[in-house]
């Protein structure tokens, strides 16, 4: 538990750092949404990285630009990790390419799996698409992406499962119930930032 304290004495002194010019600082530092959910670990993408990622999509893999990233890793008081968050901004160049070779993904990870459901949905300028799996089984139960045409940001939320003791929910519909407050409260904190920063 000592760790975890000093983990979130980390990220909230880092809420406390001044904005720089980062197109992503409102998609890292929202903290506190959704029944009191916190940030825990903000790990940068290093500069030294390839501009990059790998994807499978088609029976191929595809490069997806990252220009940054950050990491921020979500968790309720006194439980193990809720959410691995990843905000990653595309070269402006290729957004629209990467939008659709990510979301291609997701939607054969949920056809190749008769276990999950894929949905989409829109909320206040931001789109996104969430495959869920219909049980509690398996490390990871649900992957939400959410996409900012405006500032070329495309978001990935891997929604993790714990044993029992050491997580949130107890019944599949909490969980559901957890996650769409998650995303939700995300977004309208998103938002908020992004128009606090555009004034």
């Amino acid at each position: 538990m000592t760790i975890r304290l000093l983990e979130g004495a980390f990220f909230l002194a880092s809420l406390a750092q001044p904005e720089d010019s980062s197109r992503l600082q409102p998609y890292i530092h929202c903290d506190g949404f959704a029944g009191g959910v916190r940030g825990v670990t903000l790990d940068r993408r290093p500069p030294t990285a390839q501009p990059w990622r790998e994807v499978s999509s088609g029976g191929r893999t595809w490069r997806v630009s990252v220009v940054e990233g950050y990491r921020v890793m979500y968790s309720y008081p006194r439980t193990y990790p809720f959410a691995n968050l990843k905000a990653e901004r595309s070269d402006p160049a290729k957004y629209a390419a990467d939008k659709q070779v990510v979301m291609r993904s997701l939607e054969e990870l949920a056809g190749a799996d008769g276990n999950t459901e894929l949905a989409g949905f829109s909320n206040q300028g931001f789109s996104g698409q969430t495959v869920t799996k219909k049980e509690l089984a398996g490390s990871t139960i649900g992957i939400t992406q959410i996409f900012s045409d405006r500032d070329l940001v495309i978001v990935t939320i891997f929604f993790l499962n714990q044993a029992p003791q050491n997580r949130k929910f107890e019944t599949y519909e909490e969980f559901i119930a957890l996650r769409d407050d998650f995303v939700r409260g995300y977004i309208e904190c998103v938002a908020k930032k992004i128009i606090r920063r555009r004034k």
